[in-house]
């Protein structure tokens, strides 16, 4: 009896199941909606508030003096990757010289309305080998798309 319910069951959303799937409907036609006018990866906004955010976040919670000194090879690697109906995002991928004249990777996302009180652009970024907080692990895997 019971096998005979979940075999219905199942049956049941396989045929609904693509029928019951919504519209999507781009983040630009919502009544509050975005603009997808981002700006670029190498804008000299996003690339000083990375360069800030990185300093900050080593000065108060690691307690070092470790900045980006320069950023370069910026490139864009996807543009809302997730579909139009969702916030629109630039996924970046850029090398970095720190102060301690290591080399490393940064992959950040540029997010609409995602700053402060939703007045500007959001930024998640992880420098590969400095997520110590595992935040984006493995290997800043969970800053791309």
């Amino acid at each position: 009896m019971r096998n005979g319910l979940i075999a219905a069951t199942l049956l049941v959303a396989a045929v609904l199941g693509p029928a019951a799937a919504r519209e999507q409907i781009p983040a630009e036609e919502r009544i509050y909606g975005y603009d997808a006018r981002l700006p670029g990866c190498a804008d000299d906004a996003v690339i000083g508030r990375l360069v800030s955010r990185f300093g900050q976040k080593e000065a108060i919670y690691w307690h070092s003096d470790l900045t980006i000194v320069s950023v370069d090879r910026i490139r864009t690697t996807h543009f809302r990757p997730n579909g139009l109906d969702l916030i629109p995002r630039r996924y970046c991928q850029a090398r970095v010289v720190l102060s301690n004249q290591r080399v490393s990777s940064v992959y950040y996302s540029v997010v609409e309305d995602a700053g402060m009180a939703g007045n500007s652009f959001g930024l998640h970024f992880c420098v590969t080998a400095y997520d110590r907080n595992w935040a984006s692990a493995p290997e800043c895997k969970m800053a791309r798309p």
